[in-house]
């Protein structure tokens, strides 16, 4: 494993490559705080399709460009596996320590997943103890990576011209931005809550303070919005995510200053047409958000949040905060993953209000140096390796 950078005032490069697009992010220290140096965002063409292949020759290319025209320094980075790609599951296991309890890990990994890790492609988290009648048990949970997945992701960094110091889970890094806010002897018991709504999949993690007791991949996505609003409209379906694109602009206030009144009438006449389009699967997706909760509330004895805050590329969607409240009778809010860092010296790119709910993944990427040089830092457990 590579060790952590302290004392450097330019950290590396974070690079998020997400099904729709890439972002990249390089933050460094100013005096005692923190800034954004560069950023910059890339969109696949519809021609990419879903072809392993071009997409990755695709990607390669477009990270290469970003680095030639965007002003980042030097070629260290910091990438993350997605949950797609992941193997994640919460197991329990008795009172166990040292060697005895990482070899009970792995070995549960392998009964789960079918496959022996190596150390360097699994993960765990300690979610906190549990009691099983009058038993103490403790609950972790496991992320793994095959190494198929690994090492194809690892050369292809190589090949873009990257030196990898680490590649990280999804899930942690979209936590990190919210955790590092969390850091009063008041926030241990805190509960929170961050649902990243992204195309394919919305990820859930529950964590008490700054640790996740809970990371949960649901199959729904802003990809089941779409093909819901074309079949309701009868359109293609690129036309559905230019209604939707037009739709969130709109009720985000980001609205294009040349829209006339009109225009802007016309939009809204569609918006009720478009809820009911998505109201079934927003209605899935807040039961299994919801089942997350219960799960941690039985098992961790009453744990509850008290908001939930929703990132991603589709967590503009006023469908989702107001319907995901309701029926998780929780406040839902957007995510702010920047607050707090300085982002006057660049623009970003489709800025809504600010807010940056999108760029949550590549912000917990960028901010893996702020967490090593924290000199409260607690030390990591000797087994948790999710990095390169």
């Amino acid at each position: 494993m590579l060790g952590h950078l302290l004392g450097r005032t330019r950290w590396p490069i974070a690079l998020d490559i997400g099904t729709n697009g890439i972002k990249m992010l390089q933050m460094h220290r100013v005096g005692g705080g923190i800034a954004v140096l560069a950023c910059q965002r890339w969109q696949f063409p519809p021609s990419a399709g879903t072809d392993a292949d071009t997409r990755r020759r695709l990607t390669i290319d477009a990270v290469r460009d970003m680095l030639r025209r965007g002003g980042f320094r030097g070629n260290r980075v910091v990438s993350a596996l997605s949950c797609e790609q992941l193997k994640i599951k919460n197991v329990r296991l008795p009172d166990l320590t040292g060697p005895v309890l990482q070899q009970a890990l792995h070995d549960e990994a392998h009964d789960r997943f079918g496959q022996v890790f190596a150390p360097d492609q699994l993960h765990f988290l300690h979610a906190g103890e549990i009691r099983q009648g009058s038993e103490a048990h403790h609950e972790f949970i496991l992320l793994a990576a095959p190494s198929e997945v690994v090492e194809g992701h690892y050369s292809m960094l190589l090949e873009m011209g990257l030196r990898p110091e680490h590649i990280d889970a999804e899930p942690l890094a979209m936590f990190r931005p919210f955790a590092r806010h969390l850091r009063r002897r008041a926030d241990e018991g805190e509960i929170s809550v961050v649902v990243d709504l992204g195309h394919l999949s919305t990820k859930v993690v529950v964590a008490r303070g700054r640790a996740p007791v809970l990371v949960k991949r649901i199959p729904i996505g802003g990809r089941d919005f779409a093909e819901a609003v074309a079949k309701q409209l009868d359109l293609s379906y690129e036309e559905a995510v230019d209604l939707r694109i037009q739709f969130l602009r709109d009720h985000s206030g980001d609205r294009d200053e040349g829209q006339d009144s009109a225009g802007a009438e016309d939009l809204n006449s569609v918006s009720w047409t478009i809820l009911d389009a998505v109201r079934g699967h927003v209605e899935e997706l807040s039961r299994e958000v919801a089942l997350c909760l219960r799960y941690c509330s039985v098992t961790f004895r009453g744990l509850r949040p008290k908001r939930v805050l929703m990132t991603g590329g589709e967590a503009y969607d006023p469908a989702m905060i107001r319907l995901l409240g309701e029926q998780l009778g929780v406040e839902c809010a957007i995510g702010q993953p920047l607050r707090g860092i300085d982002t006057s010296h660049v623009e970003f790119e489709g800025d809504r209000r600010g807010m940056l709910a999108e760029w949550s993944v590549c912000v917990g990427l960028a901010l893996r140096d702020e967490q090593a040089d924290r000199p409260s830092r607690k030390k990591r457990h000797e087994a948790d390796r999710l990095s390169a």
